[in-house]
């Protein structure tokens, strides 16, 4: 599959760990690099997978992956109790109501800067080395340095689609001058300029946590669906020969996985997954698996996860059901997350570990929720999940507002451990109520003094908001498999960056707005008939019934297929419903500041560092000042 391991290579690279992840000062490195770095192609190898690392770390588990997933309608970083207040900054996110000094907003930016700066970095040094005499070909040459371009064109694209106006900083500037602001305009002209340049430098067999022509071909397509947005420009028709190439096989031989589980299950048990164009590979020990893992996980995930320890207890799915138990009916039509994918939809099934089926896979479902089990911690740690009876042995219980009884995770937030009739129970009565709330999947409850809490920022938000939840609030999301140590396979699961799967909803979004219903049926269904069985197959079919592919369907579809991908704030966005109301947040309108909110403000850290830069968001020029 590849010339050099990766996890091999990851040893040279701890000299490339002089440019820091927080310091941007090259000096150093560049010295090293220039004097007696590169020496051999595994020395060049090394350089070039160092900026890999850092977007694998920045993108999916930094500030950019917070700022996509926690303005949506999908996720939530909600306050337990004494944990996760945080200054507010969770509800701002949650509720649009941001601000340019916020640490996520200044972290996303400086984060794909670091890897702008990375790719820089190592550019301006190849210009330097002389490669034939260190037994690099000229094909090699241009295949790292193509791949270099496209790597910085990804930092980019997080750059244009979260703030739009930057400094385009290349490797012909010197390290130290300062770059002047560019517009969304000259930027995405300027990726698509370098990406299509780059394309053919690049070769098209797939390589695990690299950049080759079908993922570079698709960051196009990224840019092309959302020129409208960006920069107010139409490239449907781009897109769409884009996307069918990449189909078609010009820039890869690729294919959509049978299985839905297939496509998180790369890299365990040796499995590698057709539909991955690109995939950030991990392995337990070295380049080890934690998108999700710390932000979502309880702090006794180490007992029904089977890991060595816990989580934050941070972030969740946004609830589908009020204090009483009832769906919410939200007017926008968002939300809702879990209760959108049809009950008979084979990911709505509760996470569980088991011995390998016929398919080799260990699991079933994408969603921790109900009663949690003690891993099985010898054999094939299986996870019991059993609910005709309670088991001291193998339950898993609360440590903090339900310390001493089983954790059940439900699709609600609400202080529902401050009902006077919950308080009133002794550990046995708890017990045998969330025995109750774990079949029936919520909790009920009228008591007032849970329905009518609020908060001493928004009192109006009656008994369920961002401040009030509790550690069993809101289902978990383990699309990413986190399997029991015991397995082997702890933390070796990928991280797909790009799917074939996102290639054919694009397409089928571009055909969507050209009025052709017919053939993005055709598309949607080809990726969403492996969620049903035969039986249930004709009833889903949206090319069997094309009247239900409306806007929101649409909306909706994305969010199912893509849900925690890091792609919900910009497909709402697109689809002009970003400003729309959700569970704990109402219409933007109402927050009548006249601030651009689409997008992110400058952070004042960076206009307080460099004098070029100005504010350039609508309606933040006066908030932002140098």
């Amino acid at each position: 599959m590849k010339a050099m391991n990766i996890f091999k290579i990851s040893v040279l690279t701890g000299l490339l760990t002089l440019v820091s992840c927080t310091d941007l000062n090259e000096n150093l490195y560049s010295q090293l690099a220039k004097d007696n770095y590169y020496v051999d192609q595994q020395s060049v190898e090394a350089a070039v997978l160092r900026s890999h690392e850092h977007g694998d770390n920045v993108c999916w588990r930094g500030s950019v992956f917070l700022l996509e997933e926690l303005t949506a309608d999908q996720f939530v970083w909600t306050q337990k109790g004494r944990h996760g207040y945080d200054d507010g900054q969770w509800d701002r996110l949650h509720r649009h109501t941001w601000n340019y000094i916020q640490g996520d907003v200044n972290g996303a930016w400086q984060g794909a800067f670091q890897g702008v700066s990375q790719c820089n970095v190592v550019l301006r040094d190849f210009n330097n080395v002389d490669f034939q005499s260190i037994g690099v070909s000229d094909e090699q040459e241009k295949a790292y340095k193509a791949e270099l371009h496209v790597l910085r064109a990804w930092y980019y694209y997080f750059l244009l689609d979260l703030f739009r106006n930057v400094p385009i900083a290349t490797e012909e500037y010197s390290e130290t001058e300062l770059v002047p602001q560019g517009t969304a305009k000259e930027l995405f002209d300027f990726l698509v300029k370098d990406i299509t340049a780059s394309i053919p430098d690049l070769p098209k067999q797939k390589r695990l946590s690299r950049w080759t022509q079908a993922p570079a071909a698709a960051l196009l397509a990224r840019l092309y669906l959302n020129a409208q947005t960006y920069i107010g420009e139409d490239h449907t028709s781009d897109c769409i020969k884009i996307c069918e190439d990449i189909i078609n096989g010009t820039y890869g031989t690729y294919s959509l996985d049978t299985d839905y589980r297939g496509p998180f299950s790369s890299g365990i048990d040796g499995y590698e997954s057709p539909e991955n164009l690109f995939e950030f590979k991990h392995q337990y020990g070295e380049l080890q698996q934690y998108t999700w893992w710390s932000h979502a996980s309880h702090y006794k995930a180490n007992m029904y996860l089977g890991a060595s320890g816990g989580g934050w207890n941070a972030i969740l799915m946004q609830p589908s059901r009020d204090l009483q138990g009832n769906i919410y009916d939200i007017e926008s039509g968002l939300g809702n997350p879990y209760e959108n994918y049809a009950a008979t939809d084979v990911r709505r099934t509760p996470f569980r570990v088991h011995a390998k089926d016929e398919k080799g896979f260990r699991y079933d479902g994408y969603f921790l929720m109900g009663l949690m089990r003690s891993v099985n911690s010898s054999g094939d740690g299986y996870i019991d999940y059993d609910l005709s009876s309670l088991n001291a042995s193998t339950n898993v219980n609360g440590q903090e507002e339900w310390s001493g009884s089983p954790l059940v995770f439900v699709d609600q937030v609400g202080r529902f451990s401050e009902d006077p009739a919950v308080k009133a129970l002794d550990q046995s009565g708890k017990a045998n109520l969330l025995m109750e709330v774990a079949q029936r999947g919520y909790f009920i409850t009228n008591a007032t003094e849970v329905t009518s809490k609020g908060s001493d920022v928004h009192p109006e938000d009656n008994g369920s908001n961002v401040f009030l939840g509790e550690e069993n609030s809101g289902i978990r999301l383990n699309k990413f498999p986190y399997l029991p140590e015991v397995t082997g396979q702890f933390r070796s699961q990928c991280t797909p960056e790009v799917r074939l799967a996102e290639i054919y909803f694009t397409l089928a979004e571009c055909y969507y707005r050209q009025s052709n219903k017919a053939k993005a049926c055709e598309l949607l269904d080809a990726v969403r008939k492996r969620y049903f069985s035969d039986e249930d197959w004709p009833e889903q079919s949206y090319v069997q019934h094309p009247d239900r592919l409306t806007d929101i369907e649409f909306v909706r579809e994305w969010g199912r297929e893509f849900i925690g991908e890091r792609r919900r704030r910009i497909d709402l966005v697109r689809w002009g419903m970003f400003s729309k109301a959700w569970w704990a947040k109402a219409d933007d309108s109402t927050i009548g500041d006249n601030k651009e909110r689409s997008y992110f403000p400058i952070p004042q850290r960076q206009l307080n560092a460099n004098p070029n830069l100005k504010q350039t968001t609508p309606g933040w020029e006066s908030a932002s000042t140098k």
